[in-house]
């Protein structure tokens, strides 16, 4: 019984939490976590600041991608 109750009260703490960070990163309320698929591949790479394309970048433009803004300079640019 305490397991259950145990159990059901992390889950709470973890869905407000999720729902909570969601709005300080621009995460459109109701809608999907990503823009498109390269946005995913690019926001799961590893590390804080991932290698980016020039066609990512262009894409990112175009598609409005959203989340924690990260600046590279143009020599960063693979």
């Amino acid at each position: 019984m305490w397991k259950k109750i145990g159990l059901f009260l992390m889950g709470l703490a973890l869905a407000g939490g999720v729902s909570a960070c969601a709005n300080p990163y621009g995460i459109p309320a109701g809608g999907p976590h990503f823009a498109s698929g390269t946005h995913a591949a690019y926001s799961l790479r590893a590390g804080e600041k991932p290698p980016l394309t020039k066609s990512e970048f262009d894409q990112a433009k175009k598609e409005g991608w959203w989340g924690v803004p990260i600046s590279y300079t143009v020599d960063e640019l693979e």
